[in-house]
């Protein structure tokens, strides 16, 4: 019995279930690939497509960020990927999905409740981070994926984005800069 994972997306990003249940029937509507939208909980009239997002409030970025945020999980749900990166968008319908998400149990945010309190958290692109350094670990939650990285000996203390011809999500610590491809992803592992 699939477990109807909706209205706890639409509670973390603080919108109806209404509005989310709109978008989850435009994504379904278009197999996962884009979204047109009218309701006051995504700003109005709006669209959303991999690497597109439009909203009626078009300077509020806040509300942008959030509703680029929810139409890539829910995208990510309905195409059957453990993740909302471009490669989901990118797999052949025949192929099976992927495993979906392991559900961990609550903490205060996303992690899972008993790893406490992070040291470092926060939020860039659409992408939320969490550092313990207790456990050596940062946790990264992308659409409706996270993963565990090894931190090793750096003391994460925050988040910065490299621009260039691809943009990489690099986190500061003091041995300096370590982009997320430096560290070695791990199992999560809960006490």
């Amino acid at each position: 019995m699939a477990v109807d994972v909706i209205p706890s997306i639409a509670e973390r990003y603080h919108i109806s279930v209404d509005a989310a249940r709109q978008v989850e029937r435009a994504l379904r509507a278009t197999g996962g690939r884009q979204a047109q939208f009218d309701h006051p909980d995504l700003g109005g009239m709006g669209q959303w497509a991999p690497g597109l997002i439009q909203v009626g409030r078009m300077g509020d970025h806040q509300l942008r960020h959030r509703v680029e945020g929810l139409c890539a999980e829910i995208a990510a749900i309905v195409r059957g990927s453990d993740t909302a990166g471009a490669d989901a968008f990118a797999r052949d319908p025949a192929t099976p999905p992927a495993a979906s998400r392991v559900d961990l149990p609550a903490g205060e945010s996303w992690w899972p409740a008993d790893f406490g309190a992070p040291a470092a958290s926060g939020r860039q692109h659409g992408v939320r981070y969490a550092y313990f350094p207790g456990r050596r670990c940062l946790l990264v939650e992308s659409g409706a994926r996270i993963d565990c990285y090894d931190t090793g000996d750096h003391q994460v203390t925050g988040v910065s984005q490299q621009q260039g011809h691809t943009s990489t999500l690099a986190f500061t610590s003091q041995l300096g800069d370590v982009r997320l491809d430096q560290l070695k992803c791990r199992p999560i592992t809960t006490e």
